[in-house]
Order: structure tokens, then sequence, then C-alpha cells
């Protein structure tokens, strides 16, 4: 278990330069093949290539030739945007700098959407409203933070389609004190672990992973103040990597985390999901709303500073500086360093997305049965690069 350090805000701006630099390559080792576009997707491409075939002035022909180089009429593609109509989106998590929550502002404020002729209207919330808002269409896409807020949404008949997940690793981990005597999951025996609402699936099969015994671990909400750890009223509680860690080192604490992905425990962050009749009905609008995504990102890597002061702006007064700036190093270096070899960053597999499910279910948290087909469709992604490459009109 590696000991957290304080982050200074030179420090994110050097590691978020140096991730740029990176940007090209993923070191996930994960074998998997590219996803198949879906019939509506492949028919707009054909029809939009068809329009190339038309005859106009020397302009126009140097137009077309740019089209060809990429095999993609964006003329025609902004036009099937425009038709697609106003896209509502709701964030994640207010105003975060969570990976893909920013990035949507991002691409707000940079213009992304509007030059691929999408008319998006974002807005600031919480994913347990995004998807109810989503399922009843209110929204057309919507942000949620783990891919578990999707399974169970779907479990519960909401018709919604996970398009994108910016990292295939969670966010979660188990907080000790640097000084305690936990250092494996089974130290939890006879131990008190706090948690935040309720103890998610994804720690209880951490448990099990570890060999420890669930019923020798007393379990107890404890809100969302992490210095309780430091009291002594409890021995861990359970964090987010990019949130509790840093805040306890900048008043002093120095702690340690238990990380489930150490147990075989998978998980996701930053996925994108869409209304299912809207992305059947509008599909290079749900394709180019990820491309604007994914351009955010790039730009968000090589501008930290100017990222956190668009949230800022876009927050009104209601932000934490210092919480956001690590939160955004954090989850930007666990999405470049999980991105899978050879793919853009935002594709995932059916394997990852059948192990959160198996892991609801045996959890109890879902009693329904639901297929990676219900809850996923890579079809949307994979359409926007070509290999590790974002596709951008040149």
């Amino acid at each position: 278990m590696k000991k957290l350090k304080p982050v200074s805000l030179l420090l994110v701006v050097g590691m978020l330069v140096l991730l740029l630099a990176a940007c090209g390559s993923g070191n996930n080792g994960a074998e998997s093949g590219a996803g198949e576009p879906n019939a509506a997707a492949s028919e707009t491409n054909q029809e939009a290539n068809a329009e190339q075939a038309g005859t106009g002035d020397a302009d126009s022909n140097a137009a077309s030739d740019a089209d060809d180089a990429q095999g993609i009429d964006w003329e025609a593609r902004k036009a099937a945007n425009q038709e697609a109509g106003e896209i509502n989106f709701m964030t994640s998590f207010q105003y975060s700098a969570s990976v893909a929550n920013v990035n949507a502002w991002v691409a707000d404020e940079m213009g992304f959407f509007e030059e691929l002729g999408l008319d998006v209207n974002v807005q600031p919330g919480l994913d347990g409203d995004g998807m109810k808002f989503l399922a009843a269409g209110q929204l057309q896409m919507a942000h949620a933070g783990s891919g578990s807020v999707l399974v169970q949404a779907v479990s519960n008949g909401a018709e919604i389609k996970g398009v994108s997940v910016m990292a295939p690793v969670g966010l979660g981990a188990i907080m000790v004190m640097e000084d305690s005597d936990i250092h494996e999951v089974k130290d939890l025996e006879g131990k008190t672990v706090g948690y935040k609402g309720a103890m998610s699936a994804n720690y209880l099969a951490m448990f099990e992973a570890g060999g420890a015994d669930v019923s020798k671990i007393n379990q107890v909400s404890v809100g969302f103040d992490p210095t309780i750890l430091n009291t002594g009223d409890v021995d861990a509680i359970t964090v987010f990597k990019s949130n509790e860690p840093a805040a306890m080192e900048r008043q002093g604490f120095e702690v340690r985390l238990l990380d489930p992905e150490s147990y075989g425990i998978e998980g996701s962050f930053g996925v994108m999901v869409a209304n299912g009749d809207f992305a059947a009905e509008h599909p290079t609008a749900v394709e180019d709303f990820l491309r604007a995504i994914m351009k955010a990102h790039e730009w968000i890597l090589a501008n930290p500073e100017e990222t956190i002061e668009i949230l800022q702006k876009r927050a009104e007064g209601n932000f934490d500086f210092d919480v956001e700036t690590n939160r955004l190093m954090v989850e930007t270096g666990l999405a470049k360093e999980a991105q899978y070899e050879g793919h853009g960053l935002g594709y995932f597999t059916p394997e990852q997305w059948q192990f959160e499910i198996d892991m609801l279910k045996d959890g109890g948290v879902i009693t329904t049965d639901v297929t990676v087909d219900d809850v996923a469709d890579d079809a949307y992604i994979s359409a926007i690069y070509d290999g590790d490459q974002l596709i951008w009109p040149e």
C-alpha cells in the first residue's frame, strides 16, 4: 500500500503536462476487440459519405478532398446533429473536477460541442437524478460516477445505455491511519469500518476476496467527514481516492489505502450514458457528443489551471480550489493508467461490465437479470477513434 503525499498546485500542473506528453498510448494490457458500429450509425455514415459524391466549385471540391482523407462528411454530420435538437446533459456531481464531469463544462466553454453542430445544455446535478431524468426522456445524455449506478438503474427498468467509460478502475478505497495495524483486508476482522450511506458491493466483494469474515467486521454509517478516522471512533473508512486522502493530508494526517483493485475487484468511473431512444434515433449526435468530450480531455491535460478556472467561474463561488485541483490530478492520472492499449479513452469491454453486473447480483444489490447488452453499447465510442487517435475535423 502506497503512502500518499500532499499535492501542491505546481506538482499537479507538472504531472498533467507529463500526462499530455504521454497521451497516445495506453498501458493497460487487457486484450479486447473493437466494438462493431450499430446499423443505425453505419447507415448514417454511409449517407454522409454518399453526399460527398456531388460536384461543386473549387472550394467545395477542396473540402470534399479533406473529407475523403478522413472518410467523414463533417457538414453532413453537423446537419444531422442539428436535426437532433437540444441535448440536455446533467453532470454527476455538480461542478466537480471529476473526469467526464469536468469534460462537459470544458467542451461547452471551449465551443467543442458547437463546432460539431451540437446544441448542448450542460446542467449541474447528481447521477442518481441524472439516471431518473434520462430514463424519463427529460435528458438525452448524463454522467454516472460509476458503472454500478448505471447497472442499478437498468435493473430497475431504465431504458438507457452506457456509451463510454473514462476508466475501467474504481475510485473507492478503504482508508486507515498510517500507524494503523491494518495492512490487509483480513486485519479488518474485529475492527470498525465506517461508510457513507451504505456499504457498497465492491467493498463486500473485497472483504470476501481478501479472506475476511464479514460477520466479524463492525460496519457503521459515519457520514462524509474523514477526520473521524483520527478520533479512534472507527478504525477505517470508505473513501474516494481523489478526495479524502488528500483532505486528510492537508490537515497533517498521514494515511494509507486498501485498494479493491489489489484484490481483483474491478470497477469504473466516468461513465457517459444516453437515453436509449435518443441514441437509436440520433447516433451521430451521440458519437459527436463523445467526440467533443474526448477533445475536451486533451485540452484539460494541456491546460489544468485554466480548467479549474472554468469550473470556478461556472460554480459562481461554490467551489473548493484545493479539493477540485487534487481531484482533477488524481482522476486524470487514473484514467491514463487504466486506458486500454490500442484504444482511445472511453473505450470499454463486455468483460468489465459483466464483472460489475455479477458483483452487484452477488451482493444482493440487484435482483433482476441484466445482460451486458442491456447496459452498454460500444458502437458510439468505437466510431470516434482511429485506433487510439481521436478523429477530429481537420
